[in-house]
C-alpha cells in the first residue's frame, strides 16, 4: 500500500515540475503571429490617418470666416407645403435665402455647415431654422461655390399666395442670422440679412448688415 502511494506521489511531483518548467519558458511565437501583429498596427495607423485627413476636416475658425465672401444674394417667401384637412385648407409660406460663396482666403473650403436662424422683427426667439452642408466639392482659394439655399421650416399659413399678397402690410418683417461651422468646431456667426416680403420669383432688395439679430430687433423696437 505504501509503495503504491509513493509511486503516485513521485509521478505527481514529476508532472508538476514539467508543467512549471513549460509554463515558465519564454514563448516562441510563430511567423504567422507577427504577420497578424503587423497587419493590426498598419490598420490602426490607416484609421488615424483617415480620421485626421478625411473625417476631421475642421478648419481653424480664425481662417474660416475671413475666407467666406457671400455674393449673388436672393431672398423670398416660398411655399413649404400645401395643407388639405378638415380644419384648414391652404398653404404654408416660409422665408428663404440663397447665395453663393467666393473663397477669398488661403484655406480650401470643404464640408462647411451653414445654419440660418430665421426671426420675426417684433418677436423674441426663433421662427425656424434652415441648414445645408455646403462645399462637398472643395472650393479652392479664388473659386466660387454652387448656390446655397437655406429655407425656414416654419412660417405663415393662408388660403393662397394671393391672400398673402393682398395682406402684405400685415406681414411681419423677417431676418435671418447665418452661422457656419466645419468639422468639430463651434458655430461661428457670419452675417445677418433682412428677408424681403416678396413671394417666390419676384425682384428683391436685400439689406446686408454685420449686426447680430438681437441688435436689429432692438433697433426696430426703438
Amino acid at each position: 500500500m505504501s509503495e503504491e502511494n509513493e509511486k503516485k506521489e513521485t509521478i505527481t511531483g514529476e508532472d508538476k515540475e514539467e508543467f512549471l518548467e513549460e509554463y515558465l519558458k519564454p514563448k516562441r511565437y510563430k511567423p504567422r503571429f507577427w504577420v497578424w501583429v503587423t497587419m493590426v498596427i498598419s490598420a490602426i495607423i490607416l484609421v488615424i490617418i483617415y480620421k485626421t485627413t478625411v473625417i476631421d476636416t475642421t478648419i481653424n475658425p480664425a481662417e474660416l470666416k475671413p475666407a467666406i465672401e457671400m455674393f449673388n444674394l436672393d431672398s423670398q417667401w416660398v411655399v413649404l407645403e400645401e395643407i388639405n384637412t378638415k380644419e384648414f385648407k391652404g398653404i404654408v409660406l416660409v422665408p428663404q435665402i440663397s447665395f453663393q460663396v467666393r473663397n477669398v482666403g488661403k484655406v480650401v473650403l470643404r464640408n462647411v455647415y451653414f445654419l440660418g436662424e430665421f426671426r420675426l422683427m417684433d418677436r423674441a426667439g426663433t421662427l425656424g431654422e434652415g441648414f445645408q452642408m455646403a462645399f462637398k466639392k472643395p472650393v479652392n482659394p479664388g473659386q466660387e461655390s454652387e448656390r446655397i439655399v437655406l429655407t425656414c421650416m416654419a412660417g405663415y399659413r393662408a388660403s393662397s399666395k394671393m391672400a398673402f399678397k393682398n395682406n402684405i402690410k400685415e406681414w411681419k418683417r423677417a431676418l435671418v442670422e447665418i452661422y457656419i461651422k466645419t468639422g468639430s468646431s463651434k458655430l461661428i456667426f457670419l452675417k445677418t440679412f433682412y428677408i424681403t416680403r416678396k413671394i417666390e420669383g419676384l425682384d428683391i432688395d436685400i439689406q446686408l448688415t454685420d449686426k447680430p439679430a438681437e441688435e436689429l430687433i432692438g433697433e426696430q423696437k426703438e
